[in-house]
């Protein structure tokens, strides 16, 4: 252990009487695992938001009957295909702005909870007879994303205003709602909307609609079924927006290891002597590699943790665009603010260390 210890001592020296070439690896690390965990942050978050979008209803992606070209149609198919046997249950979804924040354009979904498939969950939780009559008795119930929530600026049972005037039922948060969303009882939906007796699409269990169900003749024409991740898959859609942010941060992590790998090449070079006077004193090769190996992990685990903590930064800065953008161009939903796993911050550090050893 003494041995090791002025073995180390010995290399470190070196950073001392060196600067610059210090601060060049630290820097390359640095710069390299911030830009590459921020844009991973931003991708992680728009992910989550995709899932928790499309496992809303049912706990994951529901098959589904729409009108080929996406529009509304009468809730009297509803009632036509409940009568002839089919398990349906009809959503009516659209935008809807608050007073207040025009400048937010919120989507407002409406379900009928009762019909619902058999053993489906909402916003990740099974529906109790209590909540279902909650959720259609007037006032009713606003189910709401606490993030939404925060920013809107609203609180617990708060009814802020439509556009046109029209109040909201009492908000409630929920944990695993989806961000810029809000789930009523499709009555409040289509009078809020000014929509009645219409529907967007009808859910189908997907037991049923994988026996490929034929449709009454009167309806052959009128509706498609889709199937179970066929409707609205935001992650396919998006995957060219995602792809590119990857590609960025991916060029400016090789980037940051081409500066981290000239730094310690140049550090190597003028240690030569020194690497032959500590051999010459009695320290092994595999005590020098240690040695080596050591000094480089502790410069990695500190660059690593810079580049996570300005990476998280640099992603909440960057956030508010990047939902605004995918708001604009694919109508996607993400939540505003941050909200990482442990493993994410752990998985920057090992990208540091990783990048440090490719060096």
């Amino acid at each position: 252990m003494r041995v090791f210890y002025w073995t180390l001592h010995a290399l470190l020296s070196h950073w001392r009487q060196h600067p610059v070439q210090f601060f060049s690896v630290l820097t390359g690390l640095w710069l390299a695992t911030s830009l590459l965990t921020g844009v991973q942050a931003l991708n992680s978050q728009a992910r989550e938001s995709y899932a928790r979008a499309s496992q809303l209803i049912g706990g994951e992606p529901q098959a589904s009957l729409s009108a080929p070209n996406g529009a509304s149609f009468s809730q009297e198919v509803f009632v036509s295909l409940r009568r002839a046997g089919w398990p349906v249950s009809p959503v009516l979804q659209a935008r809807l702005s608050l007073k207040g924040h025009d400048d937010q354009r919120l989507q407002l979904m409406g379900i009928e909870p009762v019909s619902l498939p058999g053993g489906s969950a909402v916003a990740g939780q099974a529906l109790d007879m209590a909540q279902i009559v909650g959720f259609f008795s007037p006032p009713g119930s606003t189910w709401i994303a606490p993030q939404t929530l925060q920013v809107l600026g609203y609180h617990e049972g708060d009814q802020p205003l439509t556009e046109n005037g029209l109040a909201l039922p009492p908000l409630h948060s929920q944990a695993d709602m989806a961000p810029g969303l809000l789930l009523v009882d499709i009555s409040f939906a289509q009078h809020l909307l000014g929509m009645p007796d219409q529907v967007s699409r009808l859910l189908l269990p997907k037991d049923f609609a994988a026996t490929q169900p034929a449709l009454p003749a009167e309806l052959v024409g009128q509706l498609v079924l889709k199937s179970s991740g066929e409707e609205n898959n935001l992650s396919r859609l998006t995957e060219s927006f995602h792809l590119n942010l990857d590609a960025l941060g991916f060029l400016s992590f090789v980037v940051g290891l081409f500066i981290v790998h000239a730094a310690i090449g140049l550090a190597l070079e003028q240690r030569r002597g020194l690497l032959r006077t500590l051999r010459a004193c009695g320290v092994s090769a595999r005590m020098l590699i240690l040695s080596l190996g050591v000094e480089l992990g502790g410069l990695a685990l500190l660059g690593g943790l810079a580049g996570v903590v300005s990476g998280y930064f640099l992603a909440s800065l960057l956030l508010p665009d990047v939902a605004a953008s995918l708001r604009g161009l694919y109508g996607a939903e993400v939540a505003g603010q941050l909200s990482l796993s442990p493993l994410w911050w752990a998985s920057g550090v090992g990208l540091s260390l990783f990048g440090a050893l490719l060096a």
